[in-house]
């Protein structure tokens, strides 16, 4: 298994796991079990509108007109 973990990078303990799970379920076992970790806190529509938010220019910020000129899109928000 050093020989393994060697080539492979990775800890001995984690080429150990993969091949009991290998012996136990044969090449399914070698699938990701999906899952696994934190559940998300927010739904995909949120996800969806937070980053849309993120991607406009914040109120105040100067923007470039069509015509070369300089304008806020909301004047009365913070500087940037």
């Amino acid at each position: 298994m050093p020989a393994i973990a060697d080539e492979l990078r990775c800890n001995q303990k984690t080429v150990r796991r993969w091949l009991h799970r290998y012996n136990r379920l044969g090449l399914e076992g070698l699938e990701d079990l999906g899952g696994q970790g934190r559940k998300r806190r927010i739904t995909e529509a949120e996800r969806s509108r937070i980053i849309g938010l993120v991607k406009q220019a914040p109120p105040g910020r100067l923007t470039v007109q069509a015509d070369g000129e300089l304008a806020a899109e909301d004047e009365s928000g913070p500087p940037e």
